[in-house]
C-alpha cells in the first residue's frame, strides 16, 4: 500500500473489523514499524491521537487527569473545559476508572482539545458516545482547521465533512 496524506485532508477509514485499521493508524503515527517500505512525515506536524480503547485505570479524577497534563490551567478552566464536553460536576470529581465508556471518552476528547494540533488521528472516537456528543464532535471536526485521519463504522457521523473515504477492504487479500 502506498499513499500520501495531504495537508487539510479529512480522511475516513472504514472496513470490517480485523483488517488492520488500528494497525494502520499506529503505523502512520510511528508507534509501529511498517511491514515493508518507509514512513515519511512532513515537518511541523503536531499530532493528536485518540486511541480506540484507552481507559485510564488509575484512581485520579477526571479533573486531575486534565490538570496533570495541563498544570497551567486553573481549576475553573479545567472544570469549564470538561463541562463543555458534556460532563457534570459528579463526572468531573469521579475517578476515571469508574466513569462509563462514554464519560471516559468525553474526558479523553477534552484532553485532546486542549492542545493546538494540526493533525488529528482518531480511532473510533464515537464508541460509547451518546447522540448529542456525536453531533458536537462531528461539528467540531467539521470546523477543525487541519488534517484528520479517522477510523469509524458510522458514515452518518462523518459523511458531511470528510474529503476522502478509504475502504481498507480494497487493500486486503483476506476474504471478507
Amino acid at each position: 500500500v502506498d499513499f500520501q496524506i495531504e495537508r487539510n485532508k479529512k480522511i475516513a477509514i472504514r472496513g470490517v473489523n480485523g483488517l488492520g485499521k488500528t494497525t494502520l493508524l499506529k503505523t502512520i503515527l510511528g508507534l509501529l514499524k511498517p511491514v515493508s517500505g518507509e514512513l515519511v512525515k512532513g515537518e511541523f506536524l503536531q499530532i493528536g491521537y485518540f486511541a480506540q480503547e484507552d481507559t485510564p485505570s488509575n484512581s485520579e479524577t477526571a479533573l486531575d487527569y486534565i490538570w496533570n497534563e495541563y498544570p497551567a490551567m486553573t481549576n475553573a478552566e479545567v472544570r469549564a473545559a470538561l463541562a463543555r464536553c458534556g460532563l457534570t460536576n459528579e463526572h468531573i470529581t469521579s475517578q476515571m476508572r469508574v466513569l462509563s465508556g462514554g464519560e471516559n471518552a468525553k474526558v479523553r476528547l477534552c484532553k485532546l482539545m486542549q492542545n493546538k494540533y494540526n493533525v488529528l488521528v482518531l480511532d473510533e472516537p464515537t464508541n460509547h458516545l451518546d447522540i448529542y456528543a456525536k453531533e458536537e464532535l462531528s461539528r467540531a471536526l467539521r470546523e477543525f482547521k487541519g488534517t484528520i485521519v479517522l477510523v469509524s463504522h458510522e458514515p452518518e457521523f462523518y459523511k458531511d465533512w470528510v474529503t476522502d473515504i478509504w475502504n481498507i477492504e480494497d487493500w486486503t487479500t483476506k476474504i471478507v
